[in-house]
């Protein structure tokens, strides 16, 4: 059994944490214009007052931030983030600063009548050198690495914490309390529109939170109910919707934001299930069913909320799927993006988001979406079943539960992921792989908790998870290739203009047919001259073995106009004088004469034309890989290799 934590120990290093700068978001009883106050016992006139570290008054309710160029930033009499460009500055930015504070401004500032002495306003000149000097002192300043918006985020020590709009939570070790918004150590959180908070948790952080009883966990309500769906693979698929309910609440305080994927005909119960998760998350969770990725990361700015998507369809425009599903890469891993702003600014956007997408058809996506993300499949529920009913408010209750589930058990959450790598490693995971399954496996086990046995977590079933989570079984692997791999498929397969009347239309066939020795209907031989005489047509060329020992080679040009038109309208394109194709085929392995491999650099002479070329070993790709050629020419296998020899074996 794990060691009980000392509470009064945490509760304690967690009071004595940074505190905030400056008394802000403070209730206080300014004097009336041109009357005294009393601060610390010390009596202080209009004007006339004892300055902080930054030189303003005691007790201001204007934090001041930090300069970025021309630009103040504060932090306002309710919390909220201000930037202050210098060129705009004036009474009217001074006023909106210390809204609801104007006396606290007028006593700092005061703006004398010369002919009675009395206080008729603020000296808006005057507080904005105060103002702007203490932003001085506080240094370059930077938005995108110090303001931390709404959802969760990693601490200093690798605490969670939980950013709710109005309020700050911070959990470690199994102890959650509640902060004041404001600086907390290198960072600040600035009041934001409230969302939904830890179950049971006071805003004073010295009362006792409120207990989940054990009917009331959140796992008992979810897990349930996410089996009411017809999954393609019922016994992981809940599992795994589960954890995406925990990644979505607390993903900006991990490591890796795996993205969620469902699909499903009509009928199958998408939209319900997309219901069921904004009900659950509340004004916690983003949700768009017609949307782009600029109207995205505008919405998100600096929060860390999830992102659900519905009706994501491959029929809409394809280009804004792919930048919303680009978005969602690059959130996956928290990559800043840079993006143009108004009068040639650069605005930066750290994207922190998890994302969940549905639809009835898949979009066509890259390799590298497709490593980054969970299918899961719906489909169409028994005639005799019925459809998954919830309560919505209740569901508003258990999110705000699971919520505390979460940031009380975060602290274990490294230890239960580092067990799912390991077991997901065994059955062949890469490490993009293991990210993305363990990270919602290990999110499910913490929240499932010590219900494993009641709601049957098959945690020690390793055959299961081998049987439905091995990458060879799993949809939105099998059409992940290695870059160079989809490379050289497309090359192969590419129909040849001048082939079009011909036996053979693809490059593919005829690197088939040659190794093999298949001839065509009225061929009485097919050779290497056959064989080049038809590659030539499109670009590219048979070579010899150079020396002794090396294999036959496909020639592929560095530059070429007629490959070129293999590779329009794809990433390996380019320009005809500088395609991309090369760099693609080289991220195989080399050949070597020792360990033999998938190409070699060389030249070549092409009609006439002299190039660098990149070489393919006619033996990996045939022999070695046949899988290559097979689905291109499905003769393969009628006739036997008669090529060896050629290859120089």
């Amino acid at each position: 059994m794990a060691k009980k934590p000392n509470t009064a120990g945490v509760i304690a290093a967690l009071e004595m944490a940074v505190p905030l700068v400056s008394g802000a978001f403070r209730d206080g009883s300014d004097p009336a214009p041109g009357k005294p106050r009393t601060i610390d016992g010390v009596e202080e006139m209009p004007g006339h007052w004892h300055p902080d570290l930054f030189g303003l008054p005691k007790g201001c309710p204007v934090v001041p931030l930090g300069v970025d160029n021309d630009v103040y930033f504060f932090l306002d009499t309710i919390g909220q983030l201000r930037g202050i460009p210098y060129n705009s500055a004036g009474k009217k930015a001074v006023q909106s600063l210390f809204m609801g504070r104007p006396d606290f401004a007028s006593f700092a500032w005061p703006k004398w009548n010369e002919r009675d002495k009395k206080v008729t306003g603020m000296a808006a000149d005057d507080a904005l050198d105060a103002l702007f000097g203490a932003c001085a002192k506080k240094g370059p300043w930077s938005a995108v690495e110090r303001i931390r918006g709404r959802g969760a985020h990693l601490g200093m020590d690798g605490e969670l914490i939980l950013h709710c709009g109005d309020a700050l939570y911070q959990a470690n070790k199994g102890i959650v309390i509640a902060r004041a918004l404001g600086e907390l150590g290198r960072h600040v959180y600035p009041t934001r529109p409230p969302v939904p908070t830890p179950f049971g948790i006071s805003a004073d952080r010295h009362d006792k939170p409120e207990a989940i009883l054990a009917e009331e966990r959140p796992a008992r309500a979810l897990v349930p109910l996410l089996r009411s769906w017809n999954w393609l693979r019922p016994a992981v698929d809940p599992w795994l919707m589960l954890g995406d309910f925990g990644v979505a609440m607390i993903g900006g305080a991990l490591g890796w934001r795996p993205t969620t994927f469902i699909t499903g005909d009509k009928a199958t119960g998408k939209s319900t299930l997309q219901k069921m998760f904004r009900l659950t998350l509340g004004d916690g969770l983003v949700h768009a069913a017609d949307t782009s990725a600029a109207g995205i990361y505008q919405h998100i700015g600096h929060d860390t909320l999830p992102v659900a998507v519905d009706e994501l369809e491959s029929e809409a425009d394809p280009r804004k799927q792919k930048a919303i599903i680009k978005l969602a890469r690059l959130a996956a891993s928290g990559a800043v993006m840079l993006r143009g702003g108004a009068e040639h600014s650069g605005v930066e956007f750290q994207a922190r988001s998890a994302f969940f997408f549905s639809s009835i058809n898949r979009p066509a996506l890259e390799p590298q979406d497709l490593s980054r993300l969970c299918l899961l499949q719906l489909e169409k529920l028994p005639d005799t079943a019925s459809s998954p009913a919830f309560d919505a408010q209740g569901l508003g209750l258990t999110g705000r539960r699971l919520l505390r589930t979460l940031a009380e058990n975060f602290h274990r959450f490294d230890a239960i992921l580092d067990e799912w790598h390991a077991r997901l490693g065994a059955i062949g995971h890469d490490q993009r792989g293991k990210d993305t399954y363990g990270t919602l496996l290990a999110m499910a086990e913490l929240i499932v908790g010590d219900d494993m046995a009641e709601l049957e977590f098959p945690l020690a079933e390793d055959a299961l998870w081998a049987e439905h989570l091995a990458p060879s079984k799993l949809p939105e692997l099998e059409d992940a290739r290695e870059n160079w791999r989809a490379c050289l498929d497309l090359l192969l397969s590419v129909p040849v203009e001048a082939w079009r009347n011909g036996v053979r239309t693809v490059p593919g066939q005829v690197v088939h047919d040659y190794w093999t020795d298949t001839k065509g209907p009225d061929e009485a031989h097919f050779g290497f001259d056959d064989a080049n005489r038809l590659l030539r047509q499109a670009g590219l060329a048979l070579a010899k073995p150079r020396v002794r020992g090396e294999p036959t080679w496909l020639v592929i040009p560095n530059q070429n106009p007629l490959v070129a038109r293999l590779f329009a309208h794809t990433k390996w394109g380019g320009e005809a004088a500088a395609g991309v194709w090369a760099g693609a085929l080289r991220q195989g392995k080399r050949w070597s004469a020792e360990g033999g491999g998938l190409w070699d650099l060389g030249q070549c002479r092409i009609n006439g034309v002299p190039s660098k070329a990149t070489f393919i070993s006619l033996e990996e790709i045939c022999e070695k890989a046949p899988d290559l050629i097979d689905a291109i020419a499905p003769r393969a296998g009628e006739a036997g290799s008669g090529r060896a020899k050629e290859a120089g074996k």
